[in-house]
C-alpha cells in the first residue's frame, strides 16, 4: 500500500528532481510488482479469514472462553495485517475495526457480532475481494419471497466470493442471512426439502459462509469451496417467527 502512495506523489522520468532538488523517484516494474503481490496476499488472507465461527456466536450456545477466543484471534491478527497492507488506503479504516475486534479477542473480549461496525467494515472488506481478487463469484438475490435466483447448477472448486442482495421492496419478504453449506457424507436431503421445512440447514450441512444484509445494500461471505453439494439457503422476513424459507442447491466437481 505504501508503493501506490509514492507512486501516485511521482511525476518525472528518472533523474528528476522536486522543487528542493531532491532526485525523484521514478515509478519502476518492481513497484507495481510489489503492489500487486500486496493485494494478491490481502486477497489470499481474506479468503482464510474466519469470520463464521468466532468463538460464542450462538445466542443459544453457552459465553466464549478467553482460550477459545485467543486461539480464534491468534491466526486471524496476522491475517487481518496482511489484509491491510494489501486493500486501498479507502478500506484501511474499515480494516481498523476489524483488528480492533480481534486484538480484543485476543486478549478474551468476547466478540459482538451485532455491532453494526464491525459488520459495514467486514461487508466491504468482502466487497472489495468479490470485486477485486478475481475468485469465482456466486451472486445470489431474493426479489419477491418466492426463489433464490443467481445460483448454478454447479461450480468450480476453489475460492468463492459470495454476493446476497434482496432486491424487492416489501420489507417482510427480504431475506434475512444468507447461509451458504456444504453437505455432510452420508446426508441426501436436497435444497426442496430444507425449502419445505422438511430438513433444517444446519442439520445436515457445515456453514461454510453466510451474507447478512442491511438495509437494502448486499452482503457478502467468503469460502473455499471443496467437491460435494452445496446448499445456499434464507429464512424470510423477521426473526423469530420467519414467514418462509428459501433454498437452492449445487454441486462442485
Amino acid at each position: 500500500m505504501g508503493a501506490a502512495v509514492l507512486l501516485a506523489g511521482c511525476s518525472g522520468s528518472t533523474g528528476s528532481t522536486d522543487s528542493s532538488g531532491t532526485p525523484a523517484v521514478a515509478a519502476t516494474p518492481a513497484a507495481g510488482a510489489a503492489t500487486a503481490d500486496a493485494s494478491a496476499a490481502a486477497c489470499s488472507a481474506a479468503l482464510a479469514s474466519d469470520w463464521v465461527n468466532v468463538p460464542g456466536i450462538d445466542p443459544e450456545g453457552p459465553p466464549a472462553s478467553a482460550a477459545e477466543l485467543t486461539a480464534w484471534a491468534t491466526p486471524l491478527q496476522t491475517q487481518v495485517t496482511t489484509v491491510r497492507a494489501g486493500v486501498p488506503a479507502s478500506l484501511t479504516s474499515q480494516v481498523d475495526v476489524l483488528a480492533a475486534a480481534v486484538r480484543g479477542a485476543k486478549d478474551g473480549k468476547p466478540v459482538s457480532t451485532d455491532d453494526a461496525s464491525l459488520r459495514t467494515a467486514l461487508t466491504a472488506v468482502n466487497a472489495w475481494v468479490h470485486d477485486s481478487c478475481g475468485y469465482t463469484t456466486l451472486d445470489v438475490t431474493n426479489s419477491d419471497g418466492g426463489a433464490l435466483a443467481g445460483v448454478p447448477a454447479t461450480l468450480p472448486a476453489g475460492p468463492v466470493a459470495m454476493r446476497f442482495a434482496n432486491t424487492g421492496s416489501d420489507p417482510a419478504k427480504a431475506g434475512f442471512i444468507l447461509l451458504l453449506g456444504k453437505i455432510r457424507d452420508g446426508q441426501t436431503a436436497t435444497a426442496a426439502d430444507v425449502q419445505s421445512g422438511k430438513a433444517n440447514l444446519e442439520d445436515i450441512a457445515d456453514i461454510v459462509a453466510v451474507a447478512q444484509p442491511t438495509g437494502p445494500d448486499p452482503a457478502y461471505g467468503l469460502a473455499t469451496l471443496s467437491p460435494g453439494r452445496y446448499i445456499v439457503s434464507t429464512p424470510v422476513g423477521s426473526p423469530p417467527e420467519f414467514a418462509a424459507i428459501l433454498a437452492s442447491g449445487f454441486e462442485v466437481g
